[in-house]
């Protein structure tokens, strides 16, 4: 029983020890803040025994947006379970790679990782992650194995972020975005190619095997032969996260289109289209429909209210996208409102809790973000400090302890761009990409990476396994990004 009790909250216990960890280096290393380059130091500012229980509720009432997103992920997944051709169309899926799934494990790893790279955002990304481990567990794979092949996927995408963080530089360096971007898409290709080897030299089935047994013939059957059957059905049995396997005779179609189109909506809405690449199509067309007029009365604009145009999502839009599309498909396939209702708050409750565990691995964040000056400024500080010009390892160590404070990419630059703003222009491409690594890997084994705890609670993995399966990789990773950094700086200079 105890145990399982350690077991249940293990994950709880890792977000806890983190924040204390953070709370007492608050005591040992006084606060800082820049004048735009020139770093002023101040007194300690420790949290205390009250702020230790009032940051997270703080950390609630920023972040909720967090739960909201991944309780209205859960009623989506919920809703397509109801319809009773989900599983249907998963099923027809897995028969066609049934005996290619080593290709299936790989065409996953790599599509969300280039998803990733490209779109930048985590969460709009991870709204696909549901389907992909249905399948990949259908096909087999253990959970670790599907959690790597789609979360991990998703944080090393990041890593090796090609567009995904363009506006960020753009905005604090001035980049283009085709700024350095060849050696940004060599590196991914590397650790992509790297990652999905790993995977496949780890990866487990865990699908039971079938024994066959003869059959006990009719009229003879044993009430314990009956019941030895049934149990052996059920071993075979995979329980799949937010997925129920249900029969109905319904066209298949109509849910392939709405999926289809919704995934469209949500990669093109997420990606910043405009500020990226300088294209105005989707504002010019945005500006042609809420600007249509009929006898002075702007109609569309009056009827959709305060749409977003394509680029500009944010993640309550993504919420509204998911929520429109549960209607949609709920209306497609006939549910009445009860059965809708219901079917949604299902998958709600099972995203219930990663939606909590989210919050809680913010906290560090939402004291960062409530502060003028603190401890992350002062290391970053020192760190710079310690030689007098542009170095790879410390840059490096920068991003690393930075993202432990900050688990936003934007607030992580805003944080050490004074630090780091003095470098020379023409060593900004190595620098960023970087701090792009970095900060990736950092989610990729770090307990405040919102991707990593809700993909760690959602297949309910600890973090002492995920940690012992992911850490060679990182180290690999990180040698890697170091010797291709030192190759990009002897290319440029």
């Amino acid at each position: 029983m105890e145990k399982e009790r350690i077991s249940k909250y293990g994950l709880l216990k890792v977000l806890a020890i983190t924040f204390l960890i953070f709370a007492v280096l608050t005591w040992i290393i006084p606060a800082g803040s820049y004048n735009g380059t020139t770093f002023v130091e101040s007194e300690t500012a420790p949290i205390g025994l009250y702020g230790i229980f009032i940051n997270p509720a703080y950390s609630f009432g920023i972040f909720v947006q967090y739960v909201v997103l991944f309780l209205v992920i859960g009623g989506f997944y919920g809703i397509l379970n109801e319809t009773g051709v989900y599983s249907k169309m998963l099923e027809g899926i897995a028969n066609k790679f049934e005996k290619r799934k080593k290709l299936f494990l790989v065409i996953t790893i790599i599509l969300f990782a280039l998803l990733s790279s490209l779109v930048g955002s985590q969460v709009a990304v991870f709204v696909f992650v549901p389907f992909a481990i249905a399948l990949l567990m259908m096909l087999g794979y253990d959970k670790i194995t599907s959690l790597a092949a789609t979360v991990g996927a998703i944080l090393v995408g990041i890593i090796g972020s090609t567009y995904g963080t363009s506006v960020t530089f753009k905005s604090f360096f001035g980049m283009d975005a085709n700024n350095g971007i060849v050696y940004r898409l060599i590196f991914f290709a590397l650790i992509t190619t790297l990652y999905t080897l790993f995977i496949l030299s780890k990866n487990k089935c865990s699908k039971i095997e079938e024994k066959v047994e003869e059959k006990p013939k009719r009229g003879r059957k044993k009430k314990e032969e009956v019941a030895k059957l049934e149990k052996q059905e059920e071993v075979k049995k995979i329980d799949i996260p937010l997925y129920e396997k249900k029969e109905k005779s319904k066209n298949v179609i109509p849910l392939i289109i709405i999926f289809s189109l919704l995934t469209i909506v949500i990669l093109a809405g997420m990606f910043n289209w405009y500020y990226t690449f300088g294209i105005e199509f989707f504002g010019n067309i945005y500006d042609s429909i809420m600007n249509f007029k009929i006898s002075e009365i702007p109609v569309f604009a009056k009827i959709f209210g305060s749409l977003p145009e394509i680029g500009s999502f944010g993640n309550y839009d993504l919420v509204a996208v998911l929520l429109i599309a549960s209607v949609v498909i709920g209306w497609v396939y006939g549910n009445k409102i009860d059965t809708f209702i219901d079917a949604f708050i299902k998958g709600a409750k099972e995203m219930l809790l990663p939606s909590l565990y989210v919050m809680f691995a913010s906290v560090i964040f939402a004291v960062m973000v409530n502060t003028n000056g603190n401890i992350s400024y002062t290391i970053t500080n020192f760190l710079i400090g310690i030689v007098d010009k542009f170095n790879v390892v410390i840059v490096s160590l920068v991003g690393l302890i930075g993202s432990f404070f900050y688990n936003d990419f934007p607030y992580l630059v805003n944080s050490i761009y004074g630090a780091v703003s003095n470098y020379d222009v023409v060593l900004y491409p190595a620098m960023t990409m970087i701090l792009n690594a970095t900060y990736g890997i950092a989610m990729l084994i770090l307990p405040v990476s919102i991707t990593l705890i809700a993909g760690l609670k959602y297949m309910d993995i600890s973090y002492k396994d995920w940690v012992k399966y992911i850490w060679k990789f990182l180290v690999a990773v990180l040698a890697i990004l170091i010797i291709f950094s030192l190759i990009i700086l002897a290319i440029i200079k």
